[in-house]
C-alpha cells in the first residue's frame, strides 16, 4: 500500500467517521417518525394488504438472482474475500426482499427493524468492495467485517434506543464516501459507470421513498414501491457492471496481478530455454 493508498484509508475509514461521530453526538435523537408507516397505497388485493409495497420487493429478488449468475459465470478470478463479500450481498439483499415484504405486511417500527437489518449488511459489504478497488485491495479486505459488525450495531442500536442517528450514518456515509473516491480516484474503478448509476438510482430511490405521500395525488401507488424498483435497480447495476468484458473478470488491480504473473512465466520459460 503507497503512502497515498494508506492516508486515503485514514481519511474514508478513521478521520471522516470519527469527525461524524462527534458531529452526531451533539445532535439531539432522531426518533422515526410514526408516520412513516402510513403509506399512500395501502389497498388490499388478492388478500395481502399494501399490496404493491408488499408485491414490489420481488424486484429485490431478480436482482439477486441475476447477481447470482454474474457471480458465476463472469467473476471467475476474485479474490476469495471479494467473493465472499460479494456473495453476502447477494444473500442481504434476498433478505431485505423477505424483510421489507414482512414490514409492509404489518408496518411498524417492530417489523421495521427486519427490513433495515439486511440493508445495513448490503451498505457495508459493498463498501467494503469499492474500497477495495478504489483505495487497495487490503483496505476492502480488512475492512469488510468489521464494517458489517457496524452496520449490524446500528440496526441494533436503533432498535434498542429508538435512535436513528448512527443507522442514518451507515445508510448514507458509504454512498458519499464513494461518490467521493469516484471524484478523485475513479480511474482506478473498472465499472465506474456502473457504481454511479447505483448512486444515482439510489438517491432516487429515496426521493421517491419521501415523496410517496406527494405522488399518492398522481398515481395510486404512490412513491413507496417505486423506492423499491429503483433499489433493486441499484444493486443490479453494481452486481451487473456495464464495462466487464468478456476475458476481464476482475478488478484493475487483480488484472495487474495476472499480467505480473503472466511476466513472471514468461521469464521462467525464458529462462529455462537459455539452459
Amino acid at each position: 500500500m503507497t503512502t497515498s493508498e494508506r492516508w486515503w484509508s485514514i481519511a474514508i475509514l478513521g478521520a471522516a467517521p470519527a469527525l461524524i461521530l462527534l458531529a452526531g453526538a451533539f445532535v439531539p435523537p432522531i426518533s422515526q417518525d410514526a408516520s412513516y408507516h402510513n403509506f399512500a397505497d395501502q389497498r388490499t388485493i388478492w388478500g395481502i394488504p399494501n399490496f404493491w409495497n408488499v408485491a414490489s420487493n420481488v424486484a429485490f429478488l431478480i436482482a439477486a438472482a441475476l447477481g447470482a449468475w454474474v457471480l458465476r459465470s463472469r467473476f471467475t478470478d476474485l479474490e476469495v474475500w471479494q467473493r465472499t463479500a460479494r456473495r453476502i450481498v447477494l444473500g442481504a439483499t434476498v433478505l431485505v426482499a423477505l424483510g421489507s415484504a414482512y414490514y409492509h405486511l404489518t408496518p411498524s417500527a417492530a417489523t421495521l427493524f427486519w427490513d433495515r437489518l439486511p440493508m445495513t449488511i448490503v451498505f457495508m459489504s459493498i463498501f467494503a468492495l469499492m474500497l477495495g478497488e478504489l483505495i487497495h485491495d487490503k483496505a476492502g479486505r480488512k475492512s469488510l467485517f468489521p464494517l458489517l459488525a457496524a452496520g449490524v450495531a446500528s440496526a441494533l442500536a436503533w432498535k434498542m434506543t429508538g435512535d436513528l442517528r448512527w443507522y442514518a450514518m451507515v445508510q448514507f456515509y458509504p454512498m458519499i464516501a464513494i461518490a467521493s473516491l469516484l471524484i478523485f480516484r475513479g480511474s482506478r474503478c473498472s465499472a465506474r459507470g456502473s457504481v454511479v448509476a447505483m448512486i444515482v438510482l439510489y438517491a432516487a430511490a429515496k426521493i421517491l421513498e419521501l415523496s410517496d405521500q406527494s405522488l399518492g395525488g398522481v398515481i395510486a401507488t404512490g412513491g413507496h414501491p417505486w423506492k423499491h424498483v429503483f433499489a433493486a435497480a441499484a444493486l443490479a447495476c453494481y452486481m451487473i457492471p456495464s464495462r466487464r468484458k468478456a476475458g476481464f473478470t476482475g478488478t484493475l488491480q487483480e488484472l495487474k496481478k495476472r499480467a505480473d504473473r503472466g511476466a513472471c512465466a514468461a521469464t521462467r520459460a525464458g529462462s529455462l530455454n537459455t539452459r
